[in-house]
């Protein structure tokens, strides 16, 4: 593989099912492309300049509602150019949400409903197909979101979010077609406070009669699928049991339910079907190869279930299995380029103990042709969120490293999901602790069972992962011998300033309060107090328009390291948000990181370069900075 071919693969994105069960609708390349249900050739429909999401089918299947470039627009099936519906401004706040997305055609066909953050939160408006009518149907000052329209048109089922109800409320509101109005919401249900902050209600599914909504809720401990009256009452369990049961649907006829769970382990996710009675669920397929699936859909009959799938192997795919048929789903797309058949490995996944006791998982890729007691130099990428985890998933970079003769450990740390609201809430007012405590363990899990060089450790990781990284050279100096710092935390109380409101408000949960409420916690949370303990080498990264964590926590990490005379490579990437998405930039931070870790970690040696750069470390981003460590 190179890192050109990490690139080619673009994995399906969000499929949409057309009224009759014929064809299928997702974005490729931006555009928007009509698929036949049953396989065959797809056709672009769409040909506009901007990025494409939120496909919706209007109800006689000949007219898509899309988002793009901030604004609401529709576009026959048929072709011609697409209309654009809404043209507001884009409000302040998080530009990821700033504008008008994820629109819903009414049952009826006479409205769409969509998201909007025009006022600088999250609120749910309608237009009316021409454009030409439009109303805002929550005013209130809380973000709105998640709406799903019941199947007469009459009412929409939502999720309101404030700070006293973090997690959310179900909300239900009548909606009056002629006016374009609704009612004052009634509310079904409100979620206990998660005292870390991480978790939220998703979105809930109508049954086909209007009387019943299925929605995950948190109430054991664990996400289970609950079942609600649509004129309110006590939530009915549907599944039970230790695990995240997720994303549920109802099948046409209203008899039962297919849902996402991650069951049989907790690092793959099935598709799964249950009577509403819940006597019994029913894993709907079998895979030999270990996976993640999601989005399932029934098709118009309820015979079959289209889902997608990714596993380490392959890329995401759309696939379609029979109900109760327990057999291998057949494929409907093939977005895998045919020449990484062959390089790719499925990670082993492996247990082991932190300081505390607790248990950790991971995902472990090999070096190809990887001989036990060898000793390999050894990169630990760390997840962000921290509520995140790594899956049996396509994980390129994982697949690539491991191909330039890297070991590669990716730990579950305390706070990822996937196990359980205990498990996720264990790093609450303890950032930096048991969490930092759990990337140790899995470095001597690596040199304990002798697979890693101890001299030859590198950490890595974006977003909360970047955060950890922090932590890691400041908490465990002699651990790492290099360290890739990718837009994350060093100073969580200057980012509760200037991150997003909701980022502002989950972390101050997970932290205990504010900076002026917690001061312990906040200090030992932050990385810029113990900077003169660093001995690894840093490469820092960051998007200069990061609104999840502002560039200016790398700015006070990249001072403080020049005043202690710390050894570090800083690059800013412009026109960047959380992460880097443009194919140059992220072609760009690759071969940097790569660079950085041959110096540290596996140096190369008679390579024929006539660059006079620093080992590749210079390029077209616009700032870099070297400082010499201290002799």
């Amino acid at each position: 593989m190179t890192l050109e071919d990490l690139l080619s693969v673009e994995p399906l994105g969000e499929t949409s099912l057309s009224p009759d069960g014929k064809n299928f609708a997702f974005v490729r390349n931006g555009q928007i492309v009509l698929f036949p249900a049953d396989g065959g050739w797809p056709v672009t429909l769409t040909s506009t300049a901007g990025g494409k999401s939120g496909i919706s089918w209007s109800p006689d299947g000949q007219t898509l509602a899309f988002a793009s470039q901030g604004s609401i627009w529709t576009v026959s099936v048929e072709g011609g150019a697409p209309h654009r519906l809404t043209r507001s401004q884009p409000g302040p706040g998080d530009p990821r949400q700033a504008g008008d997305r994820n629109p819903q055609w009414s049952p009826k066909g006479d409205w769409i409903l969509f998201e909007t953050g025009r006022r600088g939160h999250s609120d749910l408006n309608v237009v009316s197909p021409n454009g030409l009518r439009e109303s805002v149907l929550t005013p209130s000052s809380n973000d709105s979101g998640a709406g799903a329209w019941s199947p007469d048109g009459t009412s929409i089922a939502y999720v309101e979010r404030a700070p006293s109800y973090f997690s959310g409320k179900l909300e239900v509101m009548k909606f009056d077609s002629q006016s374009g109005r609704a009612e004052t919401p009634q509310t079904l249900y409100t979620s206990p406070v998660d005292r870390g902050g991480g978790w939220s209600l998703r979105r809930a599914a109508w049954s086909p009669d209007g009387k019943t909504l299925a929605i995950a809720l948190q109430e054991s401990g664990w996400d289970n699928i609950y079942l609600i009256n649509a004129n309110g009452g006590t939530p009915k369990p549907l599944t039970r049991g230790e695990q995240e049961d997720l994303d549920p649907v109802f099948s046409p006829d209203g008899k039962s339910i297919a849902f996402v769970s991650n069951r049989e382990t907790p690092e793959e996710a099935h598709i799964w079907t249950i009577p509403i009675d819940g006597k019994g669920a029913h894993i709907l397929t079998s895979s030999k190869v270990p996976g993640i699936e999601a989005m399932p859909e029934w098709s118009s009959d309820g015979k079959e279930i289209y889902f997608h799938r990714t596993t380490p192997l392959e890329a995401t795919e759309l696939m379609v299995s029979e109900v109760g048929g327990n057999s291998e789903a057949k494929r409907l797309t093939h977005t895998s380029p045919k020449n990484l058949e062959g390089a790719l490995q499925v990670p082993d996944k492996v247990r082991f103990q932190s300081k505390d006791g607790v248990s950790v998982s991971a995902l472990l890729y090999k070096p190809k042709g990887f001989k036990p007691g060898t000793r390999y130099p050894a990169v630990l990428w760390i997840h962000g969120g921290p509520e995140g985890e790594d899956v049996y998933r396509l994980d390129l970079w994982a697949q690539y490293l491991a191909q330039e003769g890297y070991l590669v450990l990716e730990p579950n740390y305390r706070g990822s999901t996937g196990y359980g609201e205990k498990f996720r809430n264990l790093n609450v007012e303890d950032s930096g602790g048991g969490e930092m405590d759990d990337v140790a363990a899995a470095v001597k899990y690596l040199v304990d069972q002798g697979m890693a060089d101890p001299k030859r450790i590198a950490i890595g990781g974006g977003s909360h992962g970047g955060t950890m990284v922090a932590y890691a050279v400041t908490r465990y100096p002699q651990l790492f011998a290099a360290a890739i710092e990718m837009y994350g935390v060093v100073d969580r109380a200057t980012f509760v300033e200037r991150t997003n409101r909701n980022s502002a408000v989950r972390w101050m949960m997970k932290m205990g309060g504010t900076p002026a409420e917690k001061p312990d916690v906040y200090k030992r949370a932050n990385s810029l107090l113990l900077v003169d303990k660093i001995q690894t080498p840093l490469l820092i990264l960051h998007g200069e328009d990061d609104p999840q964590v502002p560039p200016y926590e790398s700015v006070q990490f990249v001072k403080a390291l020049t005043a202690a005379h710390k050894t570090f490579y800083y690059f800013t990437y412009p026109n960047e948000l959380h992460g880097f998405s443009q194919r140059e930039h992220r072609l760009d931070a690759w071969n940097k990181e790569l660079a950085f870790l041959q110096k540290y970690i596996n140096p190369k040696f008679g390579l024929s370069s006539t660059s006079t750069d620093d080992f590749l470390l210079s390029g077209p981003t616009h700032a870099t900075s070297e400082r010499p460590a201290r002799p």
